[in-house]
């Protein structure tokens, strides 16, 4: 007589709803501590181009050496600026030295549109430095992001969209608050290629980016209607005039507010001062200026006591917000020169 085996039952557990969503809440937290992990806290390194272009956040002076022989690097792309005077960057320039690689220091800023001059130098340095590159900011996120985007605009058939994949998130970037710039970059180029009914190609992003790229309204040139007159009297005031022109491509709007649109601010410094003995405002009338449009502005220096040679120093600014927190941005920080003339008072 055969024996009756006994019925093993098996009970599995009963998946419910509270499980399931207690499993997919552990895998999302395992999932956010790695990406805090390396992405935030730790190198956020990746690879943009294959075998040419990498980028991270700010390498110490061993982990830069690391990724230096791992890849092969050439160059090191500060995006940081040239900054002697702080601990971060001794270490970059002992590791660059040491590893007998090129550095190159580049000024952008994570809350800024960059400055259309900055933006020609790196697309020039792009151009002709050592490869492969690893580019780096801070944080490796948002001008390392933007940097990386063009990278792939430049020497790739990457579409924007794909490029701007480099400042998705999953790479430490959002698009909100000041940082939003890196988007609002992209956003303008497109916007370019919408106006002229035209597709992304390598050379239509080049020459927008090197010809057409301006950063908001602020982009002028500046130029006095008259000679500056060799010898100004003392205890006198003069008027001078001064043409400024719309280099951008959006409408300056002048306001009455003192806080408020696009002013000529100008001051007056005598040498070895820390400040200067008098500063001023013009265009304190409510205009539009149209890109290539000019208007003439009226710079009244008050009566200087004091014989000397004075410096006379005039830029635009664009004060954004109002009261106490208006913030006067000069154009200068987007790539527009100053106006600068002597006074000799006697």
């Amino acid at each position: 007589m055969v024996p009756v085996q006994p019925r093993i039952t098996v009970r599995f557990p009963r998946l419910t709803r509270r499980l399931a969503l207690r499993a997919a809440g552990l895998s999302l937290g395992g999932a956010f501590a790695a990406w805090l992990g390396y992405v935030v806290l730790g190198p956020n390194r990746h690879e943009v181009i294959p075998g040419r272009v990498y980028r991270c956040s700010q390498p110490g002076h061993d982990l830069l050496i690391r990724t230096v022989d791992r890849f092969g690097i050439r160059t090191v792309i500060n995006l940081r600026g040239f900054s002697p005077e702080y601990d971060w960057y001794k270490s970059e320039a002992r590791a660059t030295a040491d590893r007998n690689v090129n550095q190159e220091d580049v000024t952008f800023s994570a809350n800024r549109l960059p400055p259309p001059a900055e933006l020609r130098r790196l697309i020039d340095i792009l151009d002709r430095t050592a490869y492969p590159i690893l580019i780096h900011c801070k944080q490796g996120a948002d001008r390392t992001g933007l940097v990386s985007a063009m990278t792939l605009l430049l020497f790739t058939d990457a579409t924007p969209t794909r490029a701007r994949q480099e400042l998705w998130p999953i790479r430490g970037h959002f698009r909100f608050g000041r940082t939003a710039a890196m988007d609002d970059f992209f956003d303008r180029y497109e916007t370019w290629l919408t106006g002229r009914n035209e597709s992304h190609t390598r050379d239509r992003f080049r020459e927008w980016a090197t010809t057409y790229y301006s950063p908001g309204p602020d982009v002028a040139d500046l130029k006095f209607l008259d000679p500056i007159p060799d010898v100004v009297p003392a205890n006198k005031p003069i008027i001078l005039q001064v043409r400024a022109t719309n280099r951008s491509s959006e409408a300056w709007e002048l306001k009455p507010g003192s806080t408020a649109g696009i002013h000529l601010g100008y001051s007056v410094w005598f040498p070895d001062e820390p400040v200067p003995r008098y500063a001023g405002k013009a265009g304190l009338f409510r205009r539009t200026v149209s890109p290539g449009e000019s208007v003439d502005l009226d710079v009244v220096v008050p009566a200087l006591k004091s014989p000397g040679t004075y410096l006379l120093k005039i830029e635009m600014f664009d004060y954004r917000g109002a009261g106490v927190d208006a913030r006067a941005m000069a154009f200068v920080q987007f790539g527009a020169e100053p106006l600068l003339a002597g006074l000799r008072v006697k």
